[in-house]
């Protein structure tokens, strides 16, 4: 227990030293900083311009309704907005980068585990937050126009779902960038890949087979990235959560979570093998006269 409350003291100073540096870079270099977060916005909305305009044209589609699809893009604006105040600093989600170019030993060396390490080093709440602000908007906007009971229960729910859909691409994404260890210069910039990967995850899939739904909501994960775990919140505000649906929305709501968990204990397993091998044999980037 000692042990834990140490760490979480050490966590929350590592946190408060990152939010500080990232407030100076602020307050030091205001334009650029506010013209990093206006360049975020416009990213964000140019990726969702395409399914909003489909949704209102058509009324909706993929089995969704307009309002339902806006819901979505919302709760994926959340996810997306997790991962980028926390993880999008300093290559943390691009961890392939630090791994192929042999920055790992910079982290190594730090007097904290390398996972604390990792898990402080992205946090970004000032510069980064305009897409987690920009979800919450969305999100907020789009559940006026739905008939959703707005209830805690909901709110715990949608915050351990957004919570979970971030884990899941950072898991897949450091699952893959798991290659950097053993293939550093060929594999530098795969990280980038698993990101891609997930570009595609504001479809809704209402309207594809089943085989194909339960492809992209397991092996290929992009379905938790947004549609299944927004269409369970739905279930839930609906009044879905009560009689004989209870046992079914209980269960598309803990999904998310679940195969988040069983996502980050396999890449804490397969990263730990790499460290490994990178402990026995180091980066193939350094050499006699120096880095690279």
């Amino acid at each position: 227990m000692d042990k834990w409350i140490r760490q979480g003291k050490t966590l929350i100073r590592l946190y408060k030293l990152y939010a500080k540096m990232d407030l100076m870079w602020f307050l030091r270099d205001t334009k650029y900083c506010l013209l990093y977060m206006s360049t975020d916005l416009i990213c964000l909305f140019a990726s969702m311009a395409g399914i909003f305009l489909l949704s209102a044209r058509f009324g909706g589609f993929g089995g969704m309704t307009e309002a339902e699809v806006l819901f979505m893009l919302g709760y994926s604006t959340l996810a997306d907005g997790i991962y980028m105040m926390f993880f999008m600093g300093n290559n943390t989600s691009m961890v392939s980068r630090i791994i192929g170019r042999g920055q790992l030993d910079h982290v190594v060396i730090q007097p904290v585990p390398i996972w604390m390490h990792l898990l402080c080093q992205g946090f970004s709440p000032v510069s980064a937050n305009s897409t987690l602000l920009c979800g919450i908007f969305i999100t907020g906007f789009a559940l006026r126009r739905l008939p959703v009971a707005v209830t805690p229960l909901f709110l715990l729910a949608a915050a351990l779902n957004a919570l979970a859909s971030c884990l899941i691409l950072m898991a897949v994404i450091y699952l893959i960038s798991c290659l950097a260890f053993y293939a550093p210069a060929a594999a530098e910039e795969i990280a980038q890949s698993g990101l891609d990967l997930f570009t595609v995850k504001t479809y809704p899939l209402g309207g594809l087979g089943g085989r194909v739904k339960l492809l992209f909501c397991t092996a290929v994960p992009v379905g938790m990235g947004a549609w299944f775990p927004s269409r369970a919140l739905l279930q839930l505000g609906y009044g879905y959560g009560r009689g004989a649906n209870a046992a079914a929305t209980i269960l598309s709501l803990i999904a998310a979570p679940a195969l988040a968990m069983l996502l980050v204990t396999l890449t804490f397993m397969i990263f730990k093998k790499g460290m490994n091998h990178y402990e026995t044999n180091g980066s193939p980037r350094y050499s006699g006269f120096g880095h690279r």
